[in-house]
């Protein structure tokens, strides 16, 4: 299984012509099972050109156009839940991600697209009372919740979280915190295993902006099962850095 994910670009900068650019890459020249994208704004005849296409907006309340999608050629998947909760801080991160149960024997999908800002005026205290992990003293990011929040749906069960973490190890470099290896560490606390570093001792560049840093933002995480069935794991550069159908680079995983 070829699993491959990418942010598109669809909320601003690569919009138009570029974002339909991307699309015809996607649907002619990439190479994929499966498909978990974020910032995607889905075209009319999705349905029929996949054999799983699953969307949701990531700022629904907003109307907003683009969001997160899953697209299969072959594979069946389906909307997957996480159970109803009551508690607010935890509802209100779940936009961030699309959860895609399988048909048969194959691996949970969950397709992140975490904010890179912490989120505003929430209840740590009350998180880590209910077992949430935080890298920071006194913020949380989306990611944390989600990973607290979608942990009982994994439990037991093989997986692949991707997406755009907008977190990745150099940024504590540049910014002298540690933070993000924090958030690292944490999410391999809670089962969650970075699919990179037996096929590349350091991060690679994800981020192609201009005048930023070299950042890998995009990532995969997986069971140990999965983590240890990962051939090879790679970053398609040239789709952002020659091609310019996004900002943001595809991040590609084979599994045996």
């Amino acid at each position: 299984m070829r699993i491959l994910t990418w942010n598109m670009a669809g909320a601003g900068f690569h919009t138009g012509a570029p974002h339909e650019a991307a699309w015809e890459w996607l649907r002619n020249e990439a190479s994929f099972d499966v498909a978990m994208l974020q910032e995607a704004i889905p075209p009319a005849d999705l349905d029929s050109s996949f054999a799983t296409a699953l969307f949701r907006s990531r700022f629904p309340a907003r109307g907003l156009a683009w969001g997160n999608c899953i697209l299969t050629h072959e594979y069946e998947y389906h909307y997957g839940l996480v159970e109803p909760t009551r508690v607010a801080w935890a509802a209100s991160s779940m936009n961030a991600a699309l959860i895609a149960e399988p048909v048969g024997d194959l691996p949970v999908l969950v397709n992140v697209h975490s904010n890179a800002k912490p989120i505003a005026e929430f209840p740590r205290e009350e998180f880590i009372s209910a077992g949430g992990l935080a890298c920071h003293s006194t913020k949380v990011w989306e990611i944390e919740v989600l990973a607290h929040q979608i942990r009982p749906v994994l439990d037991g069960r093989r997986f692949v979280l991707g997406g755009d973490l907008n977190a990745g190890l150099l940024l504590d470099e540049v910014y002298g915190y540690k933070n993000n290896e924090n958030l690292w560490n944490n999410l391999a606390a809670q089962g969650y295993l970075d699919l990179r570093p037996r096929h590349s001792e350091t991060e690679q560049q994800t981020f192609f902006r201009e005048k930023t840093n070299p950042y890998q933002l995009d990532h995969f995480f997986g069971d140990p099962s999965t983590e240890a069935s990962v051939k090879h794991w790679t970053v398609l550069t040239e789709v952002a850095r020659d091609l310019k159908l996004s900002d943001h680079a595809p991040v590609v995983i084979d599994l045996a």
